[in-house]
């Protein structure tokens, strides 16, 4: 007797091992990369009579977050063309920035990716009819993430200025931007991004 009950208690050993489901695997919703030489290249430089920056036109090139790369549809959280960065929340200030259709909005702070852990949403500003949310001055005040050097006529990105930003669907990363030249120098002019970013996918999350 004892014997069959032992090889029972054996049985519902096996049999509830087996219908015990495996805890699911956690999601990491923090997603950290870099892009490299990201093409923003105007398409045309009008000079102007000094001190007025010359006039820019072409296409912007936008970007996702959730995509990790350059997109083509309504998806894009910002967009950049030469100096100018813009985002896909507020208003368009002239008619040749693509069609905002999400809720994206900005902020520019001081410190490093590794200082900023989370969102101040106080501070996130939309893209407006007059002014974009990062002012473009292309580097000549340093008003928005650039600085121009007019002993080299070349631009560079203030260091330790973090974009923080609002992605068009309510979600946020945060960016640094590192370089504005690709490697071989082709334009004079730059346009070439390289960037790190941090994205939280979780919607709702104001942490990295």
């Amino acid at each position: 007797m004892k014997t069959k009950l032992v090889l029972s208690m054996l049985t519902l050993s096996v049999v509830f091992t087996a219908c015990k489901k495996e805890s699911p695997a956690p999601v990491d919703t923090v997603i950290t990369s870099t892009i490299t030489e990201l093409d923003a290249q105007a398409a045309t430089f009008a000079p102007n009579p000094p001190p007025a920056p010359p006039t820019i036109t072409g296409d912007y090139t936008k970007f996702s977050f959730a995509e990790g790369t350059v997109v083509e549809g309504d998806d894009w959280d910002v967009a950049f063309r030469s100096t100018s960065i813009i985002f896909n929340g507020g208003m368009a200030s002239d008619t040749s920035q693509p069609n905002r259709t999400g809720n994206a909005a900005v902020y520019i702070i001081d410190g490093t990716m590794g200082s900023i852990s989370s969102v101040d949403e106080s501070l996130l500003l939309q893209d407006g009819a007059t002014s974009t949310a990062i002012i473009d001055d292309m580097g000549i005040q340093q008003m928005g993430w650039c600085i121009y050097d007019f002993a080299t006529n070349m631009i560079s990105p203030i260091a330790g200025k973090i974009l923080v930003v609002r992605t068009h669907d309510n979600k946020y990363a945060k960016i640094e931007i590192l370089n504005f030249y690709d490697a071989a120098f082709s334009n004079v002019y730059g346009g070439f991004y390289t960037f790190n970013y941090v994205y939280q996918s979780e919607e709702g999350t104001l942490t990295f």
